[in-house]
């Protein structure tokens, strides 16, 4: 039994190039890490402001369509300080990973849509949203929840401007096994076309001048060459003539075995 050398890569291991990290990328990973820091510190935060908190929630249940009669506002309080903890705990850790995975080429691009999904379905706890200030809330819980909702849109434009756009591609690229199609993927339906699909537009357009040549020198060559078009014609005129002649035969032979079944 044969030992493998070190540093002998596995079988089926494929070295991915190294690409290079854009500005934008980096700093998207830091408001990543600022939007982490600033979500988990508005939940340990709002383990303070007791009264202040208690009279938030239950000016938001008098003034909803359907209040409760029966409103606990400190169980609300204290259902509102455990889901801000649970809840900071789980997207920090989420967005943690994408951030790192940002860095890699094999994750970078479905982190960056990931990115986005997470930002959009938590708009209004943890994302653009929080910007917008909520009546009574504490000085400094609003400040905190500010800063988090401006560092969610920092993400958002950072990884969409132009030069992380072409990061990603060069990482979806630097990915892609030799001899794989070139997919174009969402971004081809806004960017300049490639060059796979400029010269497929150049050969089909290289197909219509053809045709619309033909088109127009086929009444020249009828006037030149009368005979041919009459040539056609006889051709497909033996052609049909044959057509129904075998029809013709193959009709007499299943009335003649018919015939002679009945005998």
């Amino acid at each position: 039994m044969t030992k493998k050398p070190a540093g002998t890569p596995a079988a089926g291991a494929t070295n991915i190039p190294k690409v290079p990290i854009p500005r934008t990328v980096q700093w998207a990973i830091y408001a990543i890490v600022a939007d982490i820091v600033f979500m988990l510190a508005h939940a340990l935060m709002a383990r303070g402001f007791t009264p202040q908190l208690e009279r938030v929630l239950k000016h938001s249940n008098d003034t909803a369509k359907k209040p409760k009669a029966d409103f606990d506002v400190v169980k609300s309080l204290h259902d509102y300080r455990t889901g801000l903890l649970v809840y900071g705990v789980v997207i920090a850790v989420a967005l943690a990973i994408l951030a790192a995975s940002l860095r890699r080429p094999r994750g970078a691009s479905g982190a960056r849509w990931a990115l986005l999904i997470i930002t959009v379905l938590t708009a209004q706890s943890n994302g653009p949203l929080t910007v917008v200030p909520i009546a009574d809330y504490p000085g400094a819980l609003s400040v905190v929840r500010t800063l988090m909702g401006v560092s969610s849109i920092a993400v958002i434009v950072l990884i969409l401007v132009p030069s992380s756009m072409q990061y990603f591609r060069a990482c979806k690229a630097a990915t892609r096994p030799a001899g794989a199609p070139v997919r174009p993927g969402l971004g081809g339906l806004f960017g300049p076309r490639g060059a796979a699909a400029q010269r497929g537009a150049a050969a089909g357009q290289r197909a219509v001048d053809r045709a619309r040549r033909e088109a127009a020198t086929r009444p020249a060559e009828a006037a030149t060459n009368p005979a041919r078009p009459k040539a056609k014609a006889k051709v497909r005129a033996d052609a049909e003539a044959a057509a129904k002649g075998a029809e013709l035969a193959r009709a007499r032979a299943k009335a003649s075995k018919s015939r002679r079944s009945d005998g």
